[in-house]
């Protein structure tokens, strides 16, 4: 049995992956999370709160020390290696790696990245996947190397993504995907390193942490592809601006999108109706 260091986020996948970690009875020996610190609250009683749980919670429903990052993770280099570790995996974090932390594990590192890499490289591959109309979608574990999200590939599954469904609900859905997955990249591991598959450069993209300037909404993609991403990302928190004829409108929620060929956007009280590059889509929406 293993003795694995988790690092990462309380997102869905992380979260996934470090219960089917658990459920495998593999030996957490310690999570060091992104997360910031919240109180502990009296144990009065054991509660549960299934779909607020973080990684905080986790480890210590399980005994296992969590670890808050407040500095670089190369300043927990001594902590690190004190515990042992025969792999490090990672998920849902988005600072590099230092060689001199992915280098103490026998085995090295692996990460748990929701793209089919070399494709959408990078911190927020989720919502480039969305911004850019993605057609494949699935998950990667790779090894991880000096290069961000550059190491070899241990093995990759895809994944199908319904339409009209929120970032969140898509995360949901590949976390679905990541018990057996990891069960079987834990096994690939086994075998020698270069039976491992380079990534294919030639191929590669990397995309940045967005920006405000990328919540926007380009009418040069499909209507499907333009509706798939107002419903992943416009609320009313975080809304989509779209600008036409020097109005700038912020949409907070798909509605529907058709084939039917539109030349003007269209407003009818808090509804607009935006014309696509094979369509139309229509959103909720509030205006300055």
């Amino acid at each position: 049995m293993l003795n694995i260091i988790f690092i990462g986020s309380s997102s869905p996948l992380a979260l996934s992956t470090l219960g089917a970690l658990i459920t495998l009875n593999q030996s957490i020996v310690a999570i060091f999370t992104s997360d910031a610190q919240h109180p502990i609250a009296p144990k009065l009683f054991p509660v549960h709160l299934e779909h607020n749980e973080t990684l905080q919670q986790l480890a210590s429903r399980h005994n296992i020390p969590c670890i808050h990052l407040n500095a670089p993770l190369k300043n927990y280099y001594d902590q690190i290696k004190s515990f042992h570790a025969g792999l490090i995996i990672t998920c849902c974090f988005s600072k590099k790696i230092p060689s001199s932390i992915f280098t103490l594990p026998p085995l090295g590192a692996i990460n748990i990245h929701p793209s089919l890499l070399p494709q959408f490289r990078g911190p927020d591959p989720i919502f480039w996947q969305y911004k850019l109309a993605c057609k494949t979608w699935g998950i990667t574990l790779h090894k991880i190397s000096s290069q961000f999200d550059a190491g070899a590939i241990l093995i990759q599954q895809g994944c199908d993504i319904p339409e009209g469904i929120s970032a969140s609900q898509s995360l949901h859905l590949l976390a679905q995907t990541i018990p057996k997955l990891l069960t079987r990249g834990l096994a690939q591991l086994k075998t020698p390193a270069n039976s491992l598959k380079p990534q294919n450069e030639a191929l590669a993209s990397t995309h940045p942490m967005p920006t405000n300037a990328d919540y926007t909404l380009a009418t040069s993609a499909s209507a499907r592809d333009t509706f798939n991403f107002i419903c992943a990302y416009a609320t009313i928190n975080t809304p989509i601006k779209y600008t036409v004829n020097q109005r700038i409108f912020w949409l907070i929620k798909g509605l529907a999108y058709n084939y039917v060929i539109l030349y003007e956007t269209k407003l009818n009280k808090n509804i607009i109706t935006v014309p696509c590059a094979d369509g139309q889509i229509s959103a909720q929406c509030y205006f300055d």
